[in-house]
């Protein structure tokens, strides 16, 4: 048996020499690739072996996405409006009378029923009107029995019955205009609801020509919104309408198109449109004066896919997505349809059951390697390939 002297032999020298330059050559030739792919390379995240790897090729990193799978639905076409809130019945409470303010009986804030109490005003005086009103008016009706007494024994005329006939009559309408009086001394909430300003203070004068007291309903509240002209055909009575406070946030309430003004504002090209809205109906009260958008839903549409507005690539090029097939990324071009809020409808380019990336498409590249962390928005224990 021989022995190896640590020598290599002349042949495998020249092997081993060969075998170093055709590598090289193959090398070269392996970058010897298209520039703009060199550059994605160089721009993408390393792979294994360093920096210069590219994602989701072959023998690159995978690159994590979210992903949603397509379904099919009903797809409600709206037009949004934006407005304040106000309440369905709302008034500032005149007092019927002026005088000096007695009593105030309500704060803001309280709650009132129809014809409560909300102030007095101090009455004494109509008081003592009202009475000495009703005691001329009994006497005048004593005259009157007594003068057709006489009439009846021929001793006075028939028309002076009539005359003191007519003062009684004068007599019991100035008693009910006096105890009117000492009624409208009492300022009272014409409907239910709450007093939402208190204008007035205990002592003040009054007078009928400034609000003592300010009154809503604050469990029925309307939004009323202005609709361009060209597409106020499509708003009928009796549409669903949502009610929302921010701006991709999901609806607090729901309402009921109630009224359309039947004539164009020439000012504004609008049509306005009244929604009646139950400001209790969600789990946040709503309020007047709060600035809501509306929603009509004027149209469902059944059958139609939607996706998040952000899962849609529009960067100057044909809106594209990029869905899921065995574990690689495929670029799809898409065509949109109606939008709704941060949803938009894709009319053609994928179908029910495709896997979408919804979260993660903007590192991605056609062909890419991916590993799936959300799968409609549950989380992949480890990633998933698909």
């Amino acid at each position: 048996m021989k022995r190896w002297n640590g020598r290599v032999p002349t042949w495998s020298r020249t092997l081993m020499a060969v075998a170093a330059v055709g590598g090289t050559i193959l090398l070269a030739s392996g970058c010897g690739g298209d520039a703009e792919s060199g550059e994605a390379m160089a721009r993408a995240p390393g792979g294994p072996g360093g920096a210069g790897g590219p994602p989701g090729l072959a023998g690159g990193r995978a690159t994590p996405v979210s992903v949603r799978v397509v379904e099919s639905g009903d797809l409600q076409v709206t037009l949004r409006a934006s407005t304040n809130l106000r309440a369905r019945e709302q008034v500032d409470v005149i007092p019927k009378q002026g005088g000096l303010l007695a009593r105030v009986l309500v704060e803001e804030g309280a709650r009132v029923s129809a014809g409560q109490e909300l102030g007095r005003l101090d009455d004494a005086e109509w008081v003592l009107q009202a009475e000495q009103s009703e005691a001329r008016s009994r006497a005048a009706l004593d005259a009157v029995e007594r003068a057709r007494a006489l009439a009846e024994l021929d001793l006075i005329s028939q028309q002076e019955v009539e005359r003191l006939a007519s003062e009684a009559r004068v007599a019991e309408a100035e008693v009910g205009l006096a105890r009117l009086r000492v009624e409208n001394a009492v300022i009272r909430a014409p409907f239910s609801g709450t007093i939402t300003h208190r204008y007035v203070e205990r002592g003040q004068q009054v007078t009928t020509s400034a609000p003592a007291f300010g009154i809503a309903d604050l469990d029925r509240l309307e939004a009323q919104i202005a609709i361009p002209e060209r597409e106020a055909a499509r708003i009928q009575v009796g549409q669903i309408a949502r009610v929302i406070l921010q701006e991709g946030a999901a609806p607090v309430a729901t309402g009921r198109v109630e009224r359309i003004r039947p004539v164009v504002d020439a000012a504004s090209g609008t049509v306005q449109v009244t929604v009646a809205v139950a400001a209790n109906a969600g789990e946040v009260a709503l309020r007047p004066g709060q600035f809501v958008n509306v929603d009509v839903i004027t149209e469902t549409l059944q059958d139609r896919i939607t996706l998040p507005r952000t899962a849609v690539l529009v960067d100057g090029a044909a809106p594209r997505v990029f869905i899921i097939q065995q574990d690689v990324a495929i670029e799809r071009e898409v065509t949109l349809g109606y939008s709704r809020g941060d949803q938009v409808e894709i009319q053609t380019g994928i179908e029910p059951g495709d896997t979408v990336v919804v979260v993660g498409q903007d590192n991605l590249r056609p062909m890419a390697a991916v590993r799936v962390m959300q799968r409609n928005g549950q989380p992949v224990t480890g990633g998933e390939q698909q």
